[in-house]
Parts: structure tokens; C-alpha cells; sequence
């Protein structure tokens, strides 16, 4: 009992949306045909679309289908024209289905059509999408003309990873339009998706790296290496000649650093210029020596070996090359 009752009352419900809908599309109607009798289309039209979407029924079609055609939207006229030719015919009525019938065909010579097209590439991009009016185009619909109202109209292409594309057509009293999707530019500095051609390739395989780089770089490591041992040589012997200098110059002085003959300060200020020849070319020597081994270890190669070494008045370089 508790179930029929609550499906008594669903019932019910359904019965009273359903006479409040019929209620509602009758007084819409009823104010459409008032507006168009007085030539005012562009207010009557939404109020037969609105009658249409409550109780829909084969006579606010009709006059849905011929205010559209008063307002000149000759492809929305003949598409609800086509519509009504099946529901005429199938209640029977003659005059109506003669009526939708002979209108389709007066129309049709005065469509609209607009043929969108993807060029070559552009359909391959992943994840495209094509909208006319906002509406996204399936892809059945590429290449075919479709009718649409005469008046702009607006086709655009997006895509992950790609620069929107659009562009706006004015499309004639019965025009024939085209209009060409391009492939999508990528967004500046974003990786664009790969296109399907793009996957369809086969991988490469990156070059081989060449067997010399190693060898290369070793080459420059004892370039480098040298350098340094020049530089830590010159250090070494600039160094020796600014002790001898020193030494020479306290043996020409009373009380170093004062009392000095004119010798003597000749040999300091030579043995100063030499010092600072000395620091400059351990310092050089040092880093160029530092440089060269990390350069030579990072060398990709075989396994090898060095060894630096310095003494006084020589120095070598050694090593598995």
C-alpha cells in the first residue's frame, strides 16, 4: 500500500509539471502569434522556442520555422521545416505537411552553407579541437557544407601546447564559404604535443658519442697541465733569484733595513719585483695543475693514471695516456 502510494503521488506530480508545462507553452504561444501578427519576429521567435521546449507540438514548429524566416535565418527556418514533415505526415494533416514540404524546398535554394577543412597536419595535432560558434565540429562534419544563418560566424581550433587559432567569416544570403583550419603554432617556449605523424616515426637512436672527445680533452688536460708546470717553474726560479737578491741586499747594510748602500737597495727592489713574478707564476702554475687533473679524471676513457711532481729547478708530468 505505502509503494502505490508514493507512486500515486509521483504520478500525480509528473500529471501537475506536466499541465503547469502545457499551461505555460499555450500562454507562450498564444504571445508569439500575438507579436508576429504585429511584424515584432525578433520577440515573437523566443517566445515559440520557449512554447516548442515546454509541450512541443507540430503547430508552434510551423511558426517557429516561419518567424525564423522572417528574420532571415533562412538554415534555422528549413531545418524546422524538415523537422515538421514527419509529424504532419504523420497526423494526417495535408495542408500542414504540404505546407512544410513546399517552405523546405523554397528555402533550400537560399541556404547558407559554410565547409570547414582541416589542412594537412592541422588534424594530427593531439588533442585538436575545432568550435564554430562556439560549438565544437565533429569531425564527420570536416569537408562537408553545412547550412548556418547568414551572418558572421566564428571558427577556431585550440590544442594542448599549441597558440589558439580563429577566424570570423560574414556569411551571404545563399554564400558558399570555405574556410581552412591551419596546423597550430606551438606556444613559445612550452614543448608542443607530438602530432600522430610524429609518433608514427620510428625512433633514432642518438649518434654515438665520437671515440675522440675523450682523447680531446685529455689532450687539453696536458695542454692545460703544462701550462701550470711553465708557471710553477717560473715561480720557482723567480723565487730562487729574489732570496739571492734579499740576501744580497742585507750584506749591503749596517742595520737592515736601514744603512743600505745604493746596492743594496737596487738588489731589494729587485728582489721585491722578483718575488712578486714568483707568487704570480705559483699562483697561475698552481690553478692551471689544478684545472688539467680534474679535467684529465672526467676525461670519458679507459682507465689511466697521472702523476705531478715538483722539485727544486724541475718539474714532471707522468701518466697512462
Amino acid at each position: 500500500m505505502g509503494a502505490l502510494a508514493i507512486f500515486a503521488a509521483s504520478t500525480a506530480n509528473a500529471q501537475s509539471a506536466g499541465a503547469s508545462n502545457r499551461a505555460a507553452a499555450e500562454a507562450l504561444f498564444g504571445e508569439g502569434r500575438k507579436l508576429a501578427a504585429s511584424g515584432k519576429y525578433a520577440e515573437a521567435c523566443p517566445k515559440f522556442e520557449a512554447s516548442e521546449q515546454l509541450d512541443p507540438g507540430l503547430g508552434t514548429l510551423l511558426n517557429l520555422a516561419a518567424c525564423y524566416e522572417k528574420l532571415g535565418k533562412t538554415a534555422s527556418a528549413w531545418a524546422e521545416y524538415k523537422e515538421a514533415i514527419p509529424l504532419a505526415r504523420a497526423s494526417g494533416s495535408k495542408v500542414r505537411l504540404d505546407l512544410a514540404t513546399e517552405r523546405a524546398a523554397a528555402l533550400e535554394s537560399r541556404l547558407s552553407m559554410l565547409t570547414i577543412r582541416a589542412i594537412a597536419g592541422s588534424e594530427e595535432a593531439t588533442g585538436l579541437e575545432i568550435r564554430r560558434d562556439g560549438v565544437p565540429v565533429q569531425p564527420a562534419e570536416l569537408g562537408t557544407p553545412i547550412p548556418l544563418d547568414p551572418g558572421p560566424h566564428t571558427v577556431e581550433a585550440v590544442a594542448p601546447g599549441k597558440q589558439k587559432w580563429a577566424s570570423t567569416v560574414q556569411l551571404a544570403d545563399a554564400a558558399k564559404l570555405d574556410v581552412n583550419v591551419p596546423a597550430l603554432t606551438p606556444v613559445p617556449g612550452n614543448a608542443s604535443a607530438p602530432t600522430k605523424a610524429e609518433t608514427s616515426k620510428p625512433v633514432e637512436p642518438p649518434p654515438p658519442e665520437a671515440a675522440s672527445s675523450g682523447s680531446a680533452q685529455r689532450t687539453t688536460a696536458i695542454v692545460v697541465g703544462a701550462v701550470g708546470l711553465v708557471g710553477l717553474g717560473v715561480g720557482t726560479v723567480f723565487g730562487i733569484g729574489a732570496s739571492s737578491k734579499w740576501s744580497e741586499a742585507k750584506s749591503g747594510c749596517t742595520a737592515y733595513p736601514y744603512g743600505c748602500s745604493a746596492d743594496a737597495l737596487d738588489a731589494k727592489s729587485s728582489g721585491q719585483s722578483k718575488a712578486t713574478i714568483s707568487t704570480v707564476g705559483f699562483i697561475v702554475g698552481g690553478a692551471a695543475i689544478a684545472g688539467a687533473t680534474v679535467l684529465w679524471f672526467t676525461a670519458p676513457s679507459r682507465e689511466q693514471s697521472v702523476a705531478v711532481g715538483i722539485g727544486p729547478g724541475a718539474a714532471f708530468v707522468r701518466g697512462n695516456f
